[in-house]
């Protein structure tokens, strides 16, 4: 009898985990793991990425909107020449409200962000925004020339944390009157 009690005993199944069973499945939790949070973590940044992309354009238009619905150059002034140069000594001391052509933003360069009325935009701190007004020839808007031959381009340039978000370009010509605001 004593040697059928131990062959019962040998063939009955085993109860519990082996250290080995143990050791793969903490592994194999651990591997997912690490994968699901680097997913999460990359869709946390695609998101912020793609809300900073919106805020930017956004920022980008409203800075433009105002730049368009001033004139085309200085009154009383020959291609307004004479305040791109005066504006590039002056800049930050003075209102944008006070701005009246499109020649003023030449150089605008601010940081954190304000409203035409010198009002700070919330959470813009580490945004910049940048404003350039260049002449360009006519026929090709590419082409930066020395004088004024009735077009500008303006481009405005917002950055976060030193990386360019958006950039926003337009053609003014002195052809038309500006935008209303």
């Amino acid at each position: 009898m004593g040697t059928l009690a131990n062959h019962s005993r040998a063939t009955q199944p085993r109860s519990g985990l082996s250290l080995v069973e143990v050791v793969m499945s903490t592994l194999l939790v651990g591997i997912v793991l690490v994968g699901a949070m680097n997913l999460l973590g990359a869709t946390v940044r695609g998101r912020t990425k793609a809300a900073d992309m919106v805020r930017a354009q956004h920022l980008a238009q409203q800075l433009m909107t105002e730049i368009l619905s001033r004139a085309y150059a200085e009154d009383g002034t020959e291609n307004g020449a004479d305040k791109i140069y005066l504006l590039l000594i002056v800049v930050g001391q003075e209102a944008r409200s006070e701005y009246d052509d499109v020649d003023d933003f030449h150089g605008w360069d601010e940081t954190p962000l304000f409203t035409r009325s010198g009002s700070l935009i919330p959470n813009t701190s580490g945004w910049r925004r940048r404003v350039d007004v260049t002449w360009v020839d006519p026929a090709d808007p590419e082409i930066v020339v020395d004088s004024d031959q009735g077009v500008k381009r303006i481009t405005v340039t917002v950055q976060r944390s030193g990386q360019t978000v958006a950039q926003l370009a337009c053609l003014r010509s002195d052809k038309y009157p500006p935008l209303s605001p």
